[in-house]
């Protein structure tokens, strides 16, 4: 099942890759069709990169704690910090998501979009935050469960 986890992780991060040059094709030709958006090309080009960076840094994360499961480290402080890591990583995507919505031109249509992908990254955030809790008291009930027996 970790093999399986594991191909299906490099899939998706190969799948951001895809997606950074595809944007970055996208926006070269979308400035020669309409000259007037040429300065927003860098920040909004910059940002997406940066979104994906993060969502191979989780991608790359989740596949180091599904090793910890395999070998039973995942009670350990070092899964503890990845999933900080994580954490921190989820918010930082969700502001440059957020900070994309006042840059970007056109409908209505895709600023609500944009307001929903940010929500969706807080709430992301908000239940790895909850899960990295109970991982943190489960660690600590292990702990004293290790000192019991």
């Amino acid at each position: 099942m970790v093999l399986v986890t594991r191909v299906a992780l490099a899939l998706l991060f190969i799948a951001v890759i895809a997606g950074q040059i595809v944007v970055v094709l996208t926006a070269q030709s979308m400035v020669a069709d309409y000259p007037e958006f040429s300065d927003l090309q860098a920040p909004l080009v910059s940002a997406a990169i940066l979104f994906g960076i993060c969502i191979q840094v989780v991608l790359v994360i989740t596949g180091a704690l599904v090793g910890y499961i395999r070998d039973s480290r995942i009670f350990g402080s070092s899964s503890l910090k990845l999933v900080d890591v994580m954490a921190a990583t989820l918010a930082i995507a969700t502001a440059i998501v957020v900070g994309t919505l006042f840059l970007i031109p056109g409908p209505p249509a895709l600023g609500l979009l944009v307001i929903g992908g940010a929500l969706v990254g807080v709430t992301l955030t908000l239940v790895l935050l909850t899960l990295r809790s109970l991982l943190r008291k489960s660690a600590s009930m292990r702990t004293e469960l290790d000192g019991v027996v």
